[in-house]
């Protein structure tokens, strides 16, 4: 072959060359295909990780006691908040427990048990007995309709009881540590508030403290409570067994304590 055709033989294959897709080249097209940095949570990841949370909180639903759950965050490991519903069948405290097992379980999530936001409220079976439990008469004459807890924080929990007179509600309130003595004293506090705002603050209580007595067939819990009205303070008792739970024993000892001073004063 001459010089002159295999000069034309090159020019020719490079002019093809440079024809090809510049695609075809290593770091050529970088802005139609760039590659995704696993790092940063694209929308896709995002929008896939929606189900698993929803699946998380179908999971909880179905756990003994839970009415009802809702998980606050973007991601399986971002959650911010897990709220619960609970009836009075478990305590908040096992519940917690129940939550983390189950994620952790099921689902591989790892969570924080100071997420977990725990409401318990009464079941209707639960409501229908409390609701005939009566105490006063005449114009003081209330019907405890029931109460719930909350866990606040990590070992903290706050008591509502609500009280009924006629159409009209009272609902008291206290917090306190999460263990068995500082909720029955919550619970006790929290029906004294109640029985204070159903008075129109008339009347106040200082609870003296509560105490759950083992030494009979169904533990019995005792309410010591003192009674102020104007200058004078009256020493005040009351007993319930805890054939529910301890800390509805300590409601209906406080308001038992309180019966016949309300009455007769």
């Amino acid at each position: 072959m001459s010089s002159f055709a295999r000069d034309n033989v090159i020019d020719i294959t490079f002019r093809r060359s440079r024809e090809r897709n510049p695609g075809d080249f290593p770091g050529a097209g970088e802005e139609k295909h760039k590659m995704h940095d696993p790092a940063v949570p694209s929308s896709g990841a995002q929008q896939h990780d929606v189900p698993v949370l929803r699946r998380a909180e179908q999971l909880l639903r179905e756990l003994t006691g839970v009415s009802s759950a809702r998980i606050v965050g973007e991601t399986p490991d971002r959650i911010k908040e897990i709220h619960i519903l609970t009836d009075s069948r478990v305590e908040p405290k096992q519940v917690v427990r129940n939550v983390e097992s189950a994620l952790l379980a099921q689902l591989g999530i790892k969570i924080d048990h100071r997420k977990v936001s725990v409401a318990q409220v009464r079941s209707p079976e639960d409501a229908t007995a409390a609701r005939i439990v009566g105490f006063g008469s005449g114009e003081r004459r209330y019907l405890f309709a029931g109460y719930e807890f909350e866990r606040k924080m990590a070992h903290r929990v706050e008591c509502r009881v609500k009280l009924q007179k006629e159409d009209e509600e009272y609902m008291g309130s206290a917090e306190g540590a999460d263990i068995e003595k500082g909720r029955m004293t919550v619970a006790a506090q929290a029906a004294l508030s109640a029985l204070e705002l159903a008075e129109n603050d008339e009347v106040s209580f200082a609870l003296d403290g509560v105490k759950m007595i083992d030494s009979f067939a169904v533990p019995v819990v005792v309410a010591g409570v003192y009674g102020l009205s104007g200058r004078s303070r009256t020493y005040l008792a009351g007993a319930a067994p805890a054939t529910d739970s301890p800390e509805h024993a300590a409601i209906l000892a406080a308001l038992k304590a309180t019966n016949r001073w309300l009455t007769t004063r």
